[in-house]
């Protein structure tokens, strides 16, 4: 029950997290507001289950966080699937449901526009058209330009071209589909089918000319733009060289969309049989999303629009241009600058998820954390150095966890983007690895630390660098401010988690600064190009090396029997005991996420690091009672002590070392029918005990081996 409990309350701190996330990004925003308020009151509710524990109210909490959050970006992905793969009607049914989930975010116009795209594909053209002329009434600025280019398109989808055209030019600029890649594509048809070269001319030169043509991606719309016109002018050598079948696979087109407008070249070149093959060609080569090409291509034949058509000597000029700029597109087609795909931002951010995920499924404890490499100064000064570059994606904790991976996923995609990635690396790795040695180095240093926190700090402060204008003109103000507000949050809580040894693990503040001062350093002041910069890059990659050579390392040690061997003695009155590092004499205190007080006594800070308390005890037993119960009188009051067997584990490992089972009592201390806490005493005498208490019980038998050796080489 208890680690159910535990559970529901990282899942409600995940989803308190993920919940605020949202929320600020919903108000960056100039529409949606009233979801904002929905998602107060979610992140209100997560906040009140986690301050008041209610299993019930966790799981509406969780429930509604999972519909809010989760669902629309499934329902989102679909819907996208939907319309890629023509099913209209199925695509908005799903974005519907999503309009549902997310309520007061503005979806409702948006809805109804997608609405007629659904009537497009149920009752045809003419009732979809009847619906967007509703819409447009009521619509203003930018919806309602949204609104008139779906009824063009809806014009050219029915081949209604000279409608189309009519429309398209009462209502907008005459460049303005120059910006509209798949609206520009439409209108060069339609001036196509309608005879208008000349018209189709002055569109293509402005797609040209436009932002499209400076673009990688773009500039494979303004290729397809410039086969189109060319199979319009009549342009059949020029086509056919175009839509071979390697080239055909660089201009983005299907076997039945080139086959269609080889036709349309053909007929429009005077070369009327050869066109009537082609165009039956379209059928027997389609798949099963071109049947709007297999329509286009019966419509061509049956208009007999296949008419030859004689260009001006400025137009045939002209056509000559277009079909030797796309001969050098398709002779060294541009790919994108190296670095734009990013993937190595997000790799490092799912890493550290699931090295979180590995950490908690293990279910080790504080000993798990130095199974994934965290670094304590024990074992940095005994040589286990791999575990510095090992430990920078090791968080510790859920919360912290999720608050590294949101930084290094939206922090290190800019740093990829703008600087490659092996100044990400250098950043992330290299600065984690370094604040990580200075935290252990300094004299006094505890443990175990994890770098996941520092990277994150490293990466961010690194993406602050990159906002400013000089640096990055090519962002937007909207985009500069979506990156800043995440970041400073991201940073503000690392900082305030550090000076309380919350999402830090007790890692000193000055590791943050350093780890903030080698962000700031790798990405403000090395220049983005040059000899430092390839240097900078190539360091980055570098830090693969001993990344690799320290999970090596890793994988070949033992923590648990590493904090065996190097106990050392202590003496408790006339008890001796040999205890590790990682046991720390206490006060009895109280705090809030343990089920029972702490005791006087040893505590076992690393079991503390992952919200198990393990107290040793030493005192003077009294009877059959419990010697924490002797010790506290005071938990006579809150719970009942059940005697029960020693854990299997546990009495096996206390054997290896020298112990009988008959030494020890085993006692559950439970409160309200639930069992909070394990008991396992040892008597040396009558005068002297000693004892062992674990809450939640399982959490002594994590690391079974180090706390059996202790109770079994306890003596007088």
């Amino acid at each position: 029950m208890r680690h159910e409990s535990k559970v529901l309350e990282h899942v409600l701190t995940v989803c308190a997290v993920c919940l605020g996330f949202a929320l600020v990004r919903t108000l960056r925003r100039a529409e949606g507001r009233g979801h904002a308020l929905w998602l107060v009151g979610l992140l209100a509710l997560s906040l009140a289950a986690l301050v008041q524990p209610s299993r019930f109210i966790g799981v509406v909490a969780i429930g509604l966080a999972f519909a809010a959050l989760v669902l629309p970006m499934g329902l989102q992905a679909l819907a996208r699937w939907g319309f890629s793969r023509g099913r209209l009607g199925l695509a908005v049914w799903l974005c519907g449901v999503r309009a549902m989930l997310m309520p007061g975010a503005g979806l409702g116009r948006q809805q109804e526009i997608l609405r007629g795209l659904a009537l497009l594909e149920t009752h045809g053209v003419d009732r979809a058209l009847s619906h967007f002329r509703e819409l447009v009434v009521e619509a203003e600025g930018g919806e309602s330009l949204v609104i008139h280019e779906q009824i063009v398109s809806m014009m050219f989808y029915g081949q209604r071209w000279a409608e189309g055209i009519a429309h398209y030019e009462a209502q907008f600029h005459p460049r303005y589909a120059a910006l509209r890649p798949a609206l520009a594509l439409g209108l060069l048809r339609a001036y196509g089918e309608s005879g208008r070269i000349d018209t189709a001319a002055v569109l293509l030169r402005a797609l040209e000319e436009g932002p499209l043509s400076g673009d990688p991606v773009g500039l494979s719309f303004v290729s397809q733009a410039r086969l189109t016109f060319l199979a319009y002018a009549g342009a059949a050598s020029s086509v056919q060289g175009a839509l071979t079948e390697p080239r055909r696979r660089a201009l983005g087109l299907s076997a039945a969309s080139s086959a269609l407008l080889r036709g349309i070249a053909l007929g429009r070149a005077g070369q009327l049989d050869a066109a009537r093959r082609e165009l039956l060609r379209v059928a027997e080569v389609a798949s099963a999303a071109d049947d709007r090409v297999v329509e286009a291509s019966r419509a061509t034949m049956a208009r007999e629009a296949m008419a030859p058509v004689e260009l001006a000597p400025e137009l045939t000029r002209y056509a000559q241009t277009v079909a030797h700029h796309l001969e050098e597109f398709l002779q060294s087609p541009p790919r994108p600058r190296r670095g734009t795909k990013v993937w190595l931002a997000p790799a490092l951010a799912v890493v550290i998820l699931a090295v979180e995920l590995c950490r908690t499924a293990l279910g080790r404890g504080g000993v798990g954390l130095l199974d994934l490499g965290a670094v304590t100064a024990e074992l940095w000064h005994a040589g286990s150095w791999g575990r510095v570059p090992v430990a920078a994606v090791l968080a510790g904790q859920p919360l912290a966890a999720i608050i590294d991976a949101y930084a290094v996923w939206v922090g290190g995609r800019v740093i990829e983007r703008v600087l490659g990635r092996g100044r990400l690396l250098a950043v992330s790795l290299g600065g984690g690895a370094l604040a990580m040695v200075v935290s252990v180095s300094l004299p006094g240093a505890s443990g175990p630390a994890s770098g996941a926190s520092l990277l994150a700090v490293a990466v961010a402060s690194g993406a602050l660098m990159l906002l400013p204008r000089a640096r990055t003109p090519g962002l937007s103000a909207g985009l500069r401010r979506g990156l800043l507000i995440p970041l400073a949050i991201v940073l503000a809580i690392q900082i305030g988690g550090a000076l309380g040894g919350v999402f830090a693990l007790d890692v000193p503040l000055v590791g943050v600064w350093v780890a903030a001062l080698w962000g700031v350093t790798l990405v403000g002041l090395v220049p983005a190009s040059g000899g430092i910069s390839r240097a900078v890059a190539w360091l980055g990659l570098a830090t693969l090396v001993p990344f690799s050579l320290g999970a090596l390392q890793l994988v070949r040690e033992d923590a648990e029997a590493f904090l065996v061997v190097r106990r050392v003695e202590t003496v408790v009155g006339s008890v001796r005991v040999r205890l590790p590092s990682n046991l720390v004499a206490t006060e009895a205190r109280r705090e809030n996420h343990l089920p029972l007080r702490i005791a006087a006594g040893f505590v076992d800070t690393l079991a503390l690091r992952t919200g198990d308390l393990v107290s040793l005890q030493i005192g003077k037993p009294r009877g059959d009672e419990p010697l924490p119960m002797v010790l506290d009188p005071g938990l006579r009051r809150e719970f009942d002590a059940l005697p029960t067997q020693v854990p299997v584990a546990f009495a096996r490992r206390f054997t290896t070392h020298g112990g009988t089972v008959e030494q020890l009592r085993a006692y559950h201390l439970r409160r309200n029918g639930e069992n909070v806490a394990l008991v396992v005493e040892r008597r040396l005498d009558d005068d002297h005990a000693i004892a062992w208490v674990a809450a939640p019980p399982e959490a002594l038998t994590r690391s079974p081996n180090l706390h059996a050796a202790i109770l079994a080489d306890a003596a007088l």
